[in-house]
């Protein structure tokens, strides 16, 4: 009951409950302070001194536990800031795979980077081959020209699976260079798979170390159809009939990635638009040369990926759709571009406006020399090739200032074709070849005599099964180059394709 304690009785005396005595609850008219349970303090009321020493085995037993979560959040910032920053230099040190970068997981989708884009004005050009003196204006310039007046029509004519010596001669290769070319074809032939395809990563000594059968495909394909080789005529028509059939087959027909000829689901790795646009290459030309319908719609809806793919402010593309952009990529699109032109597939008028905005953004020295992204602090040769072939593809003339001056940097003694260690970069000579070759005169000539002899020379003709191909690590070339990610096939294809310039395309500025 409440308000009672039972109470123990004797004997059989019934046990009687006593009053308790509620206890004060003030005292001499001052409340009494209640006193916890379980001891825990001594007295309620504590004094200054003992407030401060509880205070401080407070915070001393706090600190422990906040400086164990600091130190794990510490930790796990400078994972993700070693992470980032691994990220960024591969961004910076794979741009240059001329078709493929170091495979590697899709970053996540991000709004673009803010670039702010401020297109330099078109420089003026001369009215001949040479640049006239700075303070000479006695007659306006002529306009740079549109990308729609450069001359696509007939630009395949000179390919043929049989070349007249003389005619060979007389745009710049010989008997060696035709020789080396169809030691390579050879070589590419007998490691192509039943089914059609070619491999980077495996089926031969020094293989490279990307996968993406889609490029491998389509840098073999270009190689026979730089020479003449279609799939209804030349010796290896056969094998170009299954490659194409191939490219045909992998093309994605549906979803949001319609038209993409990458040989996998996962967009974003640095070899998908790399893969693509070449192989948007090798079907265009193929359309081009044989007029074939069923490969129109294939070749349309190639060409549409990259135009829906275009960063829509800066012009370029990179490893996924939007991306801000890089030259290494850009290049190659802007080639599968005019390759679709040559097939009579016009781009729309802005996607070329935008490739020339996106060219302003990574030129150095009035257009003279090029960058990979608008971000990079450098030129380089083999981004000055690339940059100043895509200017000649959106309509700069022979005579303008820029294209002569980057022309002359690319003949300076140490940019010149050599095939030592560090210095080959066959990359940079692929670029090279096709704008100095669109140049022609004395540039081309002299370029031209040494990146001849350097390709030929160095090729192996050993008799064995590597017979026709060139090593890509003996010796190491230019780390821009990236042969030794790419591999003997993608080395053998640059190889071939730098010494088919002379009859691949026609001289850009032929006259009518």
């Amino acid at each position: 009951m409440s308000g009672t304690a039972p109470q123990r009785s004797d004997g059989d005396e019934p046990a009687v409950s006593k009053p308790v005595r509620p206890r004060p609850a003030t005292q001499d008219g001052k409340p009494v302070p209640r006193v916890p349970r379980g001891g825990r303090f001594r007295s309620a009321v504590r004094t200054p001194e003992q407030w401060l020493a509880r205070t401080w085995l407070e915070l001393r037993r706090l600190s422990l536990g906040a400086g164990i979560s600091l130190a794990l959040h510490v930790a796990i910032l400078v994972i993700l800031a070693v992470i980032v920053i691994q990220q960024n230099r591969e961004d910076d040190l794979t741009p240059m795979l001329g078709g493929f970068g170091a495979r590697k997981p899709p970053r996540a989708a991000r709004e673009p980077m803010p670039i702010t884009v401020a297109p330099i004005a078109p420089v003026a050009v001369a009215g001949n081959a040479t640049a006239k003196p700075a303070g000479d204006t006695e007659k306006a310039p002529p306009a740079v020209r549109a990308p729609t007046e450069v001359k696509v029509a007939g630009a395949l004519a000179a390919r043929s699976a049989d070349r007249p010596a003389d005619a060979l001669q007389e745009m710049g290769g010989n008997d060696e260079t035709e020789k080396a070319v169809k030691r390579g074809l050879n070589w590419l032939a007998q490691i192509q798979k039943p089914d059609g395809h070619w491999e980077l990563h495996q089926g031969y000594p020094d293989a490279g170390v990307i996968k993406t059968d889609t490029g491998a495909t389509a840098l073999a394909l270009l190689c026979f159809l730089g020479a003449g080789h279609t799939p209804q005529t030349g010796e290896h028509r056969a094998r170009v009939e299954r490659g194409v059939e191939w490219l045909k087959r992998v093309q994605k027909q549906g979803d949001f990635l319609k038209g993409d000829f990458f040989d996998s689901n996962q967009e974003g790795e640095n070899a998908s638009f790399y893969a693509h646009a070449q192989a948007t290459m090798a079907l265009a030309e193929c359309l081009a040369l044989t007029g074939d319908p069923t490969l129109k719609q294939p070749v349309l809806d190639g060409l549409n990926f990259i135009h829906e793919s275009q960063h829509p402010r800066t012009g370029g593309w990179k490893y996924r759709r939007g991306s801000e952009g890089d030259l290494s990529v850009f290049g190659w699109q802007i080639m599968a571009i005019q390759t679709g032109r040559m097939a009579g597939i016009e781009p729309p008028p802005e996607t070329l406006d935008r490739a020339t905005r996106f060219l302003d953004l990574v030129q150095l020295e009035d257009g003279a020399r090029y960058r990979y992204e608008p971000t990079s602090r450098t030129a380089t040769p083999a981004m000055t090739a690339e940059g100043l072939l895509c200017r000649q593809y959106l309509g700069w003339p022979r005579d303008h200032p820029a294209l002569l001056a980057g022309a002359r940097y690319l003949n300076e003694p140490d940019q010149t074709p050599h095939w030592d260690s560090g210095r080959r970069n066959v990359y940079q000579w692929y670029y090279a070849a096709q704008m100095l070759h669109n140049l022609q005169g004395d540039t081309w000539e002299g370029w031209n005599d040494l990146a001849r002899a350097e390709l030929v020379k160095n090729q192996i003709r050993s008799g064995g099964k590597l017979s026709g191909s060139w090593n890509p690590t003996k010796p190491s070339g230019h780390p821009d180059e990236n042969a030794e990610k790419g591999g003997r096939l993608y080395l053998t294809c640059l190889c071939v394709l730098t010494l088919e310039v002379y009859y691949r395309h026609l001289p850009l500025y032929r006259d009518p």
